[in-house]
């Protein structure tokens, strides 16, 4: 599939899911958390979300962090229209969206505390990304990035996950994560930031076989869309059967998932 075709399949994915996207994907308190205690003693914090689907984050966000503004930014109107009836639904006001891919990203130098991406760095290209972040954080903000990540450079290492262990073809279809190498690369090679932390999650996770077969069957990660409809069907049978050949009770399939979190800060203006 051409780069083009690929991007057009993403398109229509993320507009397919987004008014379910919210339930099908697991969301994690603690690098909302890490941030918190990050901006500790601002009294008030403007800041955008790049990459913000449906607001799964974006309402943690709010709930964690006193006199936030938001600017959450997504390319696709479909899951800003859902992350708009979602924080609105629960009472959030002090929030804006902008429809705009990371190259049409424009701000005013300097004008924000912090920028925020989660789950979403690998759909952008890194170095465009950190440079347009750089330039709209003032002098000592940050860049928070929450992601998936590689972190040896031999793609059966990397196998960790549920997805990666047990669903035929989708390590070799899930072409598009970072090598953290390469992100922390990207990071010293940009004027004006540094990498202040790059700090690990590890989640002990449990879900039953038909909550994971529902989650693939509703796409919740992008990769399921990279399948054609014959390879994907074929697959998601061989998945329930490594994972009842595995797991003695298929209501409760336990895996580890990482994350890492990279905070940037601007160090110049």
């Amino acid at each position: 599939m051409s780069k083009g075709g690929r991007m057009a399949n993403l398109h229509e994915h993320f507009s397919t899911v987004a008014k379910v996207y919210r339930e099908l994907r697991t969301t994690d308190e603690a690098p909302i958390r890490f941030i918190r205690d990050q901006l500790a003693g601002l009294a008030s914090i403007r800041a955008v979300d790049v990459g913000c689907g449906a607001g799964r984050y974006d309402l943690l966000l709010f709930r964690y962090l006193p006199n936030l503004h938001l600017t959450c930014i997504d390319v696709n109107p479909e899951m800003l229209e859902q992350l708009s009836a979602y924080l609105a639904a629960n009472g959030i006001r002090d929030f804006e969206t902008a429809a705009s891919g990371v190259e049409e990203l424009e701000f005013e130098d300097g004008s924000l505390d912090c920028v925020f991406t989660f789950n979403a760095v690998h759909h952008f290209d890194f170095p465009t990304f950190i440079g347009k972040a750089r330039d709209a954080t003032r002098q000592g903000g940050g860049i928070f990035i929450y992601t998936r990540f590689i972190y040896t450079r031999t793609p059966s290492q990397n196998a960790e996950t549920i997805w990666g262990r047990y669903f035929p073809g989708f390590l070799d279809k899930e072409t598009r994560l970072y090598h953290l190498a390469d992100m922390k690369r990207w990071v010293e090679a940009t004027d004006g930031v540094r990498l202040a932390t790059a700090k690990r999650f590890r989640y002990p996770r449990v879900a039953s076989l038909d909550r994971l077969l529902a989650q693939a069957q509703g796409k919740h990660y992008s990769t399921f869309c990279l399948y054609s409809p014959r390879e994907f069907e074929t697959a998601l049978e061989g998945f329930e059967d490594n994972i009842r050949r595995d797991f003695d009770d298929p209501g409760r399939v336990a895996w580890r998932d990482g994350n890492v979190m990279l905070k940037v800060q601007r160090t110049k203006a």
